[in-house]
């Protein structure tokens, strides 16, 4: 009896092992059947940090400075840049760069007379901002990154409603020419760009040496007649009148 019993247990080990896998599989499909599928979401794409630009502004060359031109405590940030060998300039909000605050300034050119062309070789750089005219907005002076073989080119940029554009000066003869001025001095040539804040005026000096350090020098001053910069003959005579004696390690000394 008892080889009986051991017997009948063998028999069903071997069966229960030979069907367990189906017996599982059964039980599975038995429990599972009326479970719904585990969704296969797609994942949401990468968070792009790409940094963005107003449209029709190259960041080559980028530059950046924060400026509050209208003194009303707001700092805009000035971008510019060199788009093949064209200077541009834009404002943009300073937490989203790709909204533009003006249209882009491109530095134009056009219709200057030869002597205030420039060629840029890097996005021009902010020199520095004054309000030079006491109307509550300062202007911009931008060092154009136009090198002569001693010069640096400064030109001065206002904004207004948005809106880039060069400062004009009237000259003497009733023409007008954007405000860009060499600065720099060699052994027989100088270049002086002074601005006066007391006068409101900006001036341009200009000498040639001789062969004995002798130095023959010409001066235009432009001050603000409270409409534009006109050329001023009493504020270029005077400074005249100061014409410097030499040259001291490049610069003239008035």
């Amino acid at each position: 009896m008892r080889v009986f019993k051991v017997s009948i247990v063998l028999i069903i080990g071997i069966v229960i092992g030979f069907y367990y896998p189906t017996i599982i599989d059964y039980f599975k499909d038995l429990f599972q059947k009326d479970e719904k599928p585990i969704s296969q979401s797609t994942p949401p794409p990468p968070i792009s940090n790409e940094r963005r630009f107003p449209a029709g502004f190259s960041s080559d060359g980028l530059r950046e400075k924060l400026l509050d031109l209208n003194n009303d405590g707001q700092m805009e940030l000035l971008l510019t840049s060199l788009s093949g060998s064209k200077a541009q300039a834009v404002f943009v909000d300073s937490r989203d760069n790709s909204k533009s605050l003006s249209g882009v300034f491109n530095f134009p050119q056009t219709g200057f007379a030869e002597e205030f062309l420039f060629k840029p070789t890097e996005a021009p750089e902010v020199y520095q901002t004054m309000d030079l005219n006491a109307n509550g907005k300062k202007e911009i002076i931008f060092d154009l990154k136009d090198y002569g073989a001693y010069t640096t080119t400064y030109g001065i940029v206002i904004y207004s409603n948005n809106t880039f554009d060069w400062l004009m000066l009237e000259e003497k003869d009733g023409k007008m020419r954007p405000a860009v001025f060499r600065d720099g001095a060699s052994v027989r040539n100088a270049n002086v760009f002074k601005t006066l804040p007391e006068e409101k005026a900006l001036v341009e000096v200009s000498g040639a040496g001789d062969n004995n350090n002798n130095w023959t020098w010409e001066v235009s001053a432009y001050k603000w007649s409270g409409e534009k910069y006109k050329y001023d003959s009493a504020l270029s005579a005077k400074i005249l009148a100061e014409q410097p004696k030499k040259i001291i390690d490049g610069e003239p000394v008035f």
